[in-house]
């Protein structure tokens, strides 16, 4: 019983640290999802995160062409499709990407219709995953 009870107070000293080592790690993990699922976002046009973007102009469509740019859409270069990423702490995550005109495309312009992938994505990992990421990684510790 005395054994027991010894091992019982080892685990409650060390679950504290346990813990925030879970929430680091589902931190982490959410990250990595997150540019996973921003990916498959532009593979999909936004379909895999619930939005339909609008289609481009179809004068800027054939000039895309071309010019032998994608005809996806968000396609042109790769550079915004492959500048997400994602930086995780003890207390929180950021999934982002450094390129400067993402927030053209996320709201949109006069002149452009806005194609939203990072609200869309939050709005996604809050309803789908967050939850279930956290449960597995703290039972993975626990």
């Amino acid at each position: 019983m005395a054994d027991n009870l010894r091992e019982f107070e080892n685990y409650m000293r060390k679950l504290p640290e346990k813990i925030k080592s879970a929430v680091r790690v589902s931190l982490e993990r959410i990250g990595a999802y997150g540019v996973s699922k921003l990916s498959e976002g532009f593979k999909t046009e936004g379909r895999s995160l619930g939005v339909e973007w609008k289609p481009v102009k179809e004068s800027y469509l054939r000039q895309k062409i071309k010019k032998g740019f994608s005809e996806k859409t968000l396609h042109r270069t790769t550079t915004l499709a492959q500048s997400f990423h994602s930086k995780a702490t003890d207390t929180q995550v950021q999934i982002g990407t450094p390129v400067p005109y993402a927030i053209y495309h996320e709201y949109g312009t006069k002149k452009m219709s806005a194609r939203p992938f990072m609200k869309p994505l939050a709005q996604y990992l809050q309803e789908r995953a967050i939850s279930q990421i956290f449960k597995k990684t703290l039972s993975e510790v626990l």
